[in-house]
């Protein structure tokens, strides 16, 4: 029993030490920040962004003191294939890439209307390191290159700091989380509807942009991008973009709006504008099959709290208030009617219009679903906005009627 005793415990100890032999060390990996995917010459162009722990880019933005290097650096590799290119850069690449602190993929516009998203879906969705709350964004008139070259003012890291103006910018945009993967997978391949990607665009091109030296450039404008718009898809390529404006539209139509968002308009025959914040936004869409006509209708409801006033105008008149309510509904309106107008005119259903048909009248659907594409681009819209005006903030007179 004693020698059988023994013989246990040295089997244990033999499994907890085998079970260190296959660990991979930290300082044997490269940790993947961001990835770009570019298209050029009729091949597929993969950037990848790492991190350099002990880098410190001009020491800003709370990052390490004492380093030595950029915060991070980006490897450029070439192949056929996306996979083919990760497999040619592990011949120059130090160390092993580590995919699973992706926190965005960058498409170049190129790309996306040449080669479409999937080819990058079928990686990310093989690849069981890749997580699918990865923002994905769309570079704009430009390369993915381009945009995790920049350095930029307060954030080191490129694909930090976009994770972080997509919240920022869900003032303007009303989407507060971004496109992520899992978002783009569900439309697709899911729910049968076409995708859209948030934009991003270089403010202004300097041709220093990429050296950590212009980080010392008190003009943060010569240094950054912006997020713009919404890039469309049919099925997987690109088509065209949303302006602000028309993404505001779509937010709204799917029910994407969290946060509040500003939106101002000219006065009526007066100089100056006045700007409202508009927030508990809810919208419901309702599709109406009567006679052979499709039908739909989308309600908006939501409250909005005037923000600026630079013309002379009463805000202490109800009539007044009644005006600003019914200006602030037609603005909307005319968004979601012109996004839904975009999206007919490429043919392409980015609300999930077909799937809510399909869910209602499964039936009807039968009849449609091989001419879907065709049959949403005359649909009939209907919108109902109904933003009430809750406040006009601590100031009832405006700078404009004090004497």
């Amino acid at each position: 029993m004693r020698r059988w005793n023994v013989f246990v415990i040295i089997i244990s100890l033999s499994l907890l030490i085998s079970g260190c032999a296959g660990r991979v060390e930290l300082n044997e990996l490269l940790i993947v920040s961001s990835i770009g995917i570019d298209y050029k010459k009729n091949k597929t162009i993969v950037h990848f962004q790492v991190v350099n722990a002990g880098g410190t880019a001009g020491g800003q933005g709370g990052g390490p003191i004492g380093g030595s290097g950029g915060s991070v650096y980006t490897y450029t590799v070439a192949g056929e294939t996306i996979y083919d290119a990760v497999e040619k850069g592990r011949n120059i690449l130090p160390r092993r890439l580590l995919f699973s602190h992706i926190t965005s993929v960058i498409i170049g516009e190129k790309y996306a209307r040449k080669k479409g998203i999937a080819p990058i879906f079928d990686f990310m969705e093989r690849n069981h390191e890749v997580r699918d709350n990865i923002i994905m964004f769309v570079a704009k008139n430009s390369t993915a290159k381009d945009i995790l070259s920049l350095y930029t003012p307060i954030f080191k890291n490129p694909g930090e700091s976009l994770k972080n103006r997509v919240r920022l910018a869900a003032t303007s945009t009303g989407i507060s989380e971004g496109i992520k993967e899992k978002d783009i997978v569900r439309w697709r391949y899911g729910e049968f509807r076409d995708p859209v990607i948030q934009g991003v665009e270089i403010v202004k091109f300097s041709g220093n942009q990429d050296d950590t030296s212009n980080l010392e450039n008190i003009d943060a404008n010569d240094k950054t991008y912006r997020i713009s718009g919404l890039a469309v898809f049919n099925k997987d390529k690109m088509v065209t973009w949303l302006n602000n404006d028309q993404t505001r539209g779509w937010s709204i139509i799917n029910q994407r709006v969290k946060d509040i968002f500003i939106m101002s308009h000219k006065c009526d025959s007066k100089k100056g504008n006045v700007g409202f914040m508009v927030k508990n936004v809810d919208a419901k869409t309702k599709v109406n099959y009567v006679d052979g006509q499709l039908k739909y209708v989308v309600n908006v409801k939501g409250k909005a709290n005037l923000q600026e006033v630079t013309c002379a105008v009463d805000v202490g008149d109800p009539k007044s208030l009644l005006l600003m309510e019914k200006r602030i509904n037609e603005e909307l309106s005319s968004h979601i009617v012109s996004t839904v107008k975009e999206a007919q005119e490429k043919k392409t259903d980015i609300f999930g219009f077909g799937k809510l048909f399909y869910n209602k009248y499964p039936n009807v659907w039968e009849k449609y679903k091989g001419n879907w594409k065709e049959e949403f681009a005359n649909v009939e819209l209907q919108t109902n906005v109904s933003i009430k005006l809750e406040s006009v903030g601590a100031r009832v007179e405006t700078i404009h009627e004090q004497k």
